[in-house]
């Protein structure tokens, strides 16, 4: 234990002072013993020659009891450095003489094993002609013995000592080159453990044992180092991977923005948290109108950079601690935490209507979108997570029923308005099938002559159950599902045929209008299925009038300029309607092939009277008159609104001062009734 924490080189010290110092002792005491019991025995050996020349010397003085000359041979022993005592008996074992004089030994003290070790007793019998005459006994002492033997053993341990010194020496030479580089290893290992650096390397040019440990170290480290490199590489594109995979689960690629998975796990925190601190959350379901315009009209690309465009301008009127998401294609979601009253989400949506508002620039080009924005709170609304979305969807689709860019708080009753939109996309799926749709026409009438020039053609949806729904309640559906194009064809062909039909039977040629929308328009064949159309009616092509939105033009790319030019060259008519409440710029005015602008109805109502709506009419006039272009006024309502636009030489005007919108037959009586002089009246 005392050992545990030495280093190795104090180790391999004391383990070999004292392994050295075990042998040396064991050998000295070997050697002491063996010269004891040598010496001992050798003198035993002496003892008993000399004590049978002595016994042999004192049988004549026994025999003749001549105690004197008895006497005086054991003087003798004087100079005999071990022995000590000396008795001699005669026959009755008596004392007959002694050395020292008068010395006497118990005969009968028994001889213990101590006594052994400092004297040795002889006993030798005295005798004449084979007959016992006396005894004689000798103690001898082993002093002098142990004393030869003390000085021998002083001499071995100076020779110890100076084998230690020596040992220590030759150990502490040895630690250069064995404990040293073993010291040298142990420190590299220690340095590479601390600090994870398998570049180190111990350098040792040695060709023994140590030299291929180092060796073998180094090749280790190089092998940790390449397998260390391999797992940081592999742990990196995992990483890589799983922060990839984190990416997408729950983040959007296009805009950046957490996507519904995270949204859905935010939300049931901001719900836990609004419930326990009775504290209010809101939920926004944020929609882009007329995204699909854009989207149908401008490509992916430009749409996705819209999107992403939306997402930072939303990102920055919105808090740090609100969450933003991306929930579906143009749809977004907005959680806001710990507000105290549902006027601070109201501020926030109108923060977000009025930012969405500005144009944004995408491709050299102004692009104008809007938001409809839904609103549900909670716990007022419902503290359960899929009801509060729907509240906030069904909030939503009332906003952009009620005119879009603007924003409702759920309301109970506008669950039944949800149900009834869903009922109208279920039957609208149905209406084409089974006759539902059918047109209205509106007469389009001359200023100047006051004849009728043409119609436009609106489609109406007759339902069996719901009656007569109005076009602003479906046509917006049939543009989210797509049955728009369907819808688009039916109400070409049939408006062209109704047109043919009046052409042949009162022999008038009527021009027909009719909508084309932007799903319509960005289908490759498009202008094919067009030519189509109309030639299996029989209508000649320059009594046609095809309609599109200033939305739909924001498209600058040369598929739309070839769609276009190819139908003004096979003699269609191209007309701008609702003029003026579009989001792009004019400059299609001058790249594309148009014919015809149509003043929107929401700078008629105001004539003459309101004097922004009166510039505004000016405005678009002249700008028509210069480029050569034919005007419709729509909206018209009243005679006064009729006479500014013939004073201002406004060509065409429509509205309810001549008609609403009525079926075939009453179009076909306004026909026979307005033009007394049954003349032929177009576009040109």
């Amino acid at each position: 234990m005392l050992l545990r924490d030495f280093k190795i080189g104090k180790k391999l010290l004391l383990i070999n002072l004292i392994s050295a110092s075990f042998t040396m002792t064991l050998l000295i005491l070997s050697i002491a013993i063996i010269a004891l019991i040598t010496n001992r025995n050798n003198l035993i050996q002496d003892l008993k020659i000399q004590s049978r020349i002595l016994g042999e010397s004192l049988s004549a003085s026994i025999a003749f009891n001549d105690a004197q000359s008895a006497q005086h041979l054991l003087e003798a022993l004087r100079w005999s450095p071990y022995i000590q005592k000396v008795v001699v008996l005669n026959r009755e074992g008596q004392t007959f003489s002694s050395y020292p004089l008068q010395v006497k030994i118990d005969l009968n003290q028994k001889l213990t094993f101590w006594n052994s070790l400092s004297n040795v007793v002889i006993q030798q019998p005295i005798g004449v002609s084979n007959q016992q005459v006396g005894q004689i006994y000798i103690v001898a002492s082993l002093h002098h013995i142990y004393i030869q033997l003390g000085k021998f053993l002083l001499l071995i341990f100076f020779g110890m000592i100076l084998a230690g010194a020596l040992g220590v020496y030759m150990i502490r030479r040895l630690q250069i080159n064995l404990t040293k580089p073993i010291i040298g290893l142990t420190d590299s290992m220690r340095q590479v453990s601390n600090t994870d650096d398998y570049s180190l390397r111990f350098n040792l040019d040695s060709k023994d044992e140590l030299g291929e440990l180092a060796s073998g170290f180094n090749t280790m480290l190089g092998k940790i180092e390449s397998h260390q490199a391999k797992l940081d590489s592999e742990l990196l594109r995992r990483k890589h991977a799983e922060d990839r995979l984190q990416q997408l689960a729950f983040y959007d690629e296009v805009t950046k923005l957490p996507n519904r998975h995270y949204f859905k796990e935010r939300m049931e925190g901001a719900v836990a948290s609004s419930i326990r601190y009775k504290k209010l959350c809101c939920i926004m379901v944020i929609d882009l109108d007329d995204f699909k315009i854009v989207n149908d009209t401008l490509g992916h690309n430009v749409s996705d950079d819209l999107l992403l465009a939306v997402a930072k301008r939303l990102s920055n009127v919105i808090r740090t601690s609100d969450v933003l998401c991306r929930i579906g294609g143009d749809e977004f979601a907005l959680v806001l935490e710990n507000i105290l009253i549902a006027e601070e989400a109201i501020q926030v949506a109108k923060k977000i209507i009025n930012t969405l508002s500005q144009p944004f620039v995408l491709e050299g080009r102004e692009v104008f979108i809007g938001a409809s924005i839904g609103v549900s709170l909670c716990p007022t609304d419902t503290a359960d997570i899929p009801i509060l979305l729907r509240n906030a969807d069904t909030a939503m689709y009332s906003a952009k029923n009620q005119g879009k860019n603007s924003y409702q708080m759920y309301q109970p009753e506008m669950e039944s308005k949800n149900i009834l939109r869903f009922s109208l996309e279920s039957a609208l799926r149905r209406a084409l099938e089974n006759n539902e749709l059918l047109l209205h026409y509106q007469p389009q009438v001359d200023l100047i002559s006051n004849q009728t020039t043409g119609f436009e053609a609106l489609v109406r949806w007759n339902n069996a159950e719901l009656g007569l729904i109005s076009p602003t309640d479906f046509i917006p559906i049939a543009e989210e599902i797509g049955l728009i194009i369907p819808i688009g064809e039916f109400v070409l062909y049939t408006a062209c045929l109704q047109a043919q039909q009046w052409r042949e039977r009162h022999a008038v040629d009527i021009n027909i209008s009719v909508n084309l929308s932007g799903r319509q328009l960005i289908q490759a064949n498009i202008v094919e299925r067009i030519l189509a159309i109309v030639e299996s009616t029989g209508l000649p092509f320059n009594l046609l009038t095809i309609e599109l939105t200033e939305s739909i033009l924001m498209d600058h790319s040369k598929e739309t300029l070839d769609k276009l030019e190819k139908l003004s060259q096979s003699g269609f008519t191209i007309s701008i309607d609702d003029f003026g409440t579009g989001y792009s710029s004019m400059s299609y005015l001058k790249r594309y092939p148009i014919d015809t602008l149509k003043i929107d109805r929401s700078f008629v109502s105001g004539l003459p009277e309101d004097a922004n709506d009166v510039a505004i009419t000016q405005a678009i006039i002249a700008l028509a008159k210069n480029l050569d272009m034919k005007l419709v006024a729509e909206g018209v309502e009243t005679e006064e609104q009729l006479e500014f636009l013939r004073v201002h030489k406004c060509d065409t005007a429509q509205g309810y001062l001549h008609s609403r919108p009525v079926v075939a037959e009453q179009a076909e009586q306004f026909i026979l009734n307005k033009n007394d002089r049954n003349v032929v009246m177009n576009n040109e």
